[in-house]
């Protein structure tokens, strides 16, 4: 209301000062007209009125401006007023908003302790739900507990139970490497013998010293230095350590120091000391081998140094680059030891069951370095040389067959069925390779022959010795076929090559050795080992299987499964309830639908087996060929582990035959050039040169041995009986001259032996000065020829026998 009436009065000033203004007063005044001077008087009176009304209005509008001023005073004062009470109204406005805003600080102040009332709530609910479930928890660990505490004994039973089965498994296993290894041993007497039989008689003996003389120097060199050569820790990596090592070393297996006898071989379950004696028995025997290559021309104390050398520098290297694990890494806890190969072949992915490449590589190819270096028997080719004793021949390789079961059955160093595995294969291919080659003897001689038979008996231990444990049972019939043919070949062409390899070690040894190696990577298969791997047949079989089932194999399985199943639904309502009422009260028509429902429901759970079984071989089956190409770097095809084996083979056979034959010549120069012995020596049968000793002396073939020049032949210790033995005694010839003549008639020689010699030899089984001792004849007869003999030799000599 104030401010509408201080509005009129500004606008009633602003007319007021508008009509007082300049222009006002001009535009009042018009211009004179000069015509109308006739009423100036008239106008003089108007303008005395003008004046005076102008005057009037003057006073007036004074009178109204200082009404105006006033009124404007009064609005000024109204107004300041006004401004005042807006003031106190501001003033009113900002206190109430500020109470306001101390309210609305109140409300959020209140609404956050609600919120936080309500937060504490949910946190108490929360404090109480998990409390309620902390409670729950500690009833169920309480429970638990209980329970527990229920079950310990049962715990206890149950790892003591475990703890037996191991004790049990361990006990098994080291009882059978232990006789395994006693196996193993007994092939050394059997190999012995097997060479002794098939050499003259005047070197049997030398012949089976120098097979078990190994036991003797490789058996101490093994446990002091061979095994940690062998088995330590690699030490030496020429092709870079992640290629394997060719060496090991480790102190603690020097005489087993740092091994305790009850501490387990990593990853099994036979003790170190086990292992050690199993794998020595490898070791002395294959130096043994090598000694057939040269028999009958090798002196005695330079094989000892060779055996020793080849054993460290050929032997131990080839054992650690196929068989060593890390066993003693001690840069690994015990229970991660034992997994991994750390030897070159053994990472390249080769396969050496029981000693392919170690033993009958080695030995074989070294047998060829020898043949090669050392001379020739004296004779050889043009001489035949018949073996002595065909019958000491064959049951030295009974013995060997016999001895083989532990090289090869305690290879897995395991009493399982991998042991069972290789004992098979093992006896399919001995008896193959014996059968295949008497029967090529009967093709092409007419006659089988005792040597061919134990020769092919020997050739098919060799070549299935890398396979035994990754082949089924015809895997080990093939190879044994291959052994008996390929040996053959190799022992009848070795005359056309002209090496003297003697008792055939390399025809046999290392010749069936690098078939049986090679033949692994067509017969292997993971399925029998799966430390081993896949080869040609393997790899084809599990395609075609594949194939198969994917087909018909399956689908088969499964339509089987259904049809059984619905058979069994036919009859299941009926044999439900006969079940229900109990056999023992049914009646014997519902005893043979319950016999019927039973059947019914056994053949349907069969068949439903059989397809879940299909199932899942076809999956391993795809994982497996899956796994073969995983690594582009590594496709494996059904060649690739042939392909090892025979990279493998030839680098055993090469460094083998090089090194042995660097130590050959090593030995010559250390035993200046007697390494083989002299003619003459082998000309009187190594028995007496190197040991002074007689093998047999049965006394009734026309070879013998005689003494060394200056010593006499050893008496007969034989009592005097009234039997068909008797006693001659020369008289009237000095004794030394007896022993002179006789002597030298039993020497071999170009010239003809005398008639009487010859008749008189036969029944003399050993002489004294002049008494003969003898046998198996006329006295009176012997006498006589006797006496002719001599008075031939020593014509004017009045010599006459008694």
């Amino acid at each position: 209301m104030r401010f509408r009436q201080l509005l009129m009065a500004a606008l009633f000033a602003a007319g007021v000062l508008a009509v007082s203004s300049p222009g006002w007063s001009q535009e009042a005044k018009e211009p004179q007209d000069p015509k109308s001077t006739t009423k100036s008087k008239l106008g003089d009176a108007a303008d005395d009125a003008k004046a005076a009304a102008a005057k009037a209005a003057d006073e007036a509008k004074e009178k109204a401006l200082g009404e105006l001023k006033k009124t404007v005073a009064d609005l000024k004062g109204e107004l300041t007023a006004v401004k005042k009470d807006f003031g106190k109204l501001s003033d009113a406005v900002t206190g109430a908003t500020g109470d306001l805003t101390a309210m609305k600080t109140g409300a959020a102040a209140s609404q956050a302790k609600v919120d936080g009332a309500a937060k504490s709530i949910e946190g108490i609910q929360k404090s109480i739900t998990d409390a309620k479930a902390e409670f729950d928890a500690s009833k169920k660990s309480v429970d638990e507990s209980l329970k527990g505490v229920a079950d310990i004994k049962t715990t206890a039973e149950l790892a003591k139970l475990k703890a037996v089965d191991s004790e049990v498994i361990s006990r098994g296993d080291t009882a059978w490497m232990l006789t395994a290894s006693a196996f193993v041993m007994l092939m050394i007497p059997g190999l012995a013998l097997f060479y002794g039989g098939m050499v003259r008689r005047k070197n049997i003996l030398a012949t089976m010293m120098q097979s078990m003389a190994c036991l003797s120097i490789v058996g101490l060199f093994w446990v002091a230095f061979g095994y940690g050569l062998a088995f330590g820790p690699s030490v030496l990596h020429p092709f870079g350590a992640a290629a394997g090592g060719v060496i090991g070393w480790s102190w603690d297996l020097f005489f087993l120091q740092g091994v305790s006898q009850n501490d387990a071989l990593p990853g099994y379950h036979i003790p170190v000391y086990v292992h050690v004696m199993f794998q020595g028995m490898f070791a002395i025997i294959t130096p043994a081998l090598i000694s057939g290559a040269v028999a009958e021309r090798i002196r005695f104390w330079p094989f000892c140094i060779f055996t020793i050398l080849w054993i460290s520098f050929v032997y131990c290297p080839l054992a650690h680059m196929v068989w060593a694990f890390d066993w003693f890494d001690m840069t690994l806890p015990i229970a991660k030891r034992g997994g991994a190969a750390i030897g070159y072949l053994g990472k390249m992915g080769a396969l050496d069951y029981a000693g392919g490449t170690v033993v009958h590589i080695a030995a074989g190819f070294a047998g060829l370095a020898a043949c090669l270096v050392l001379r020739r028997r004296d004779g050889y080719p043009k001489t035949v040389i018949h073996p002595n004793s065909m019958v000491i021949t064959l049951l030295g390789a009974g013995l060997l067959w016999f001895g083989w079961f532990g090289f090869n059955g305690g290879s897995g160093l395991a009493s399982n069925g991998q042991a069972g595995s290789a004992f098979a294969a093992t006896q399919a291919a001995a008896a193959t390779a014996g059968l295949v080659w008497i029967l090529i003897e009967w093709i092409l001689k007419g006659k089988p022959t005792a040597l061919g038979l134990a020769s092919g008996i020997v050739a098919g231990l060799v070549a299935v010795t890398p396979a035994s444990g990754f082949v089924y049972v015809w895997g080990g019939v093939a190879i044994g076929a291959a052994a008996g043919l390929g040996c053959y070949l190799a022992v009848m062409v070795k005359n056309m090559l002209g090496y003297d390899d003697s008792l055939d070690a390399f025809g046999v040894h290392g010749v069936g050795g690098f078939i049986g190696a090679v033949m692994t990577g067509l017969f292997c298969y993971s399925a029998i080992y799966s430390a081993g791997g896949d080869g040609y047949f393997a790899m084809k079989g599990q395609d075609a299987r594949v194939v198969l089932l994917e087909k018909s194999g399956i689908a088969d399985a499964k339509k089987d499964a259904d049809a059984k199943k619905a058979a069994f639904e036919k009859v299941k309502a009926g044999y439900d309830a006969l079940v229900t009422k109990g056999k023992d009260k049914l009646t014997d028509d519902e005893k043979k639908v319950f016999d019927a429902g039973e059947l019914a429901e056994m053949f349907a759970a069969d068949a439903d087996k059989a397809f879940t079984g299909a199932e899942a071989e076809l999956k391993t089956l795809k994982e497996t060929i899956a796994k073969r190409s995983a690594d582009e770097k590594d496709i494996k095809g059904p060649f690739s582990q042939l392909v090892i084996q025979l990279k493998a083979a030839g680098i055993s056979a090469v460094y083998a035959l090089v090194v042995s034959a660097v130590l050959l010549l090593l030995v010559q120069v250390i035993t200046l050039g007697n390494f083989s012995t002299t003619k003459k020596d082998e000309t009187i049968g190594l028995d007496q040169t190197e040991h002074g000793e007689t093998g047999f002396d049965f006394g009734l073939a026309t070879e013998t041995t005689a003494s060394r020049r200056g010593t006499e032949p050893k008496a007969a210790l034989m009592p005097k009986v009234k039997s068909t033995r008797f006693e001659l005694a020369v008289e009237g010839v000095a004794k030394d001259d007896v022993v002179k003549l006789w002597t030298g008639l039993c020497q071999p020689s170009e010239k003809p032996a005398p008639a009487d010699f010859l008749a008189v030899y036969p029944s003399v089984t050993t002489f004294s000065g002049n008494h003969f001792q003898c046998r198996g004849a006329d006295a009176p007869a012997v006498a006589a020829r006797l006496e002719s003999l001599f008075k031939k030799l020593l014509p004017g000599k009045p010599v006459k026998v008694v």
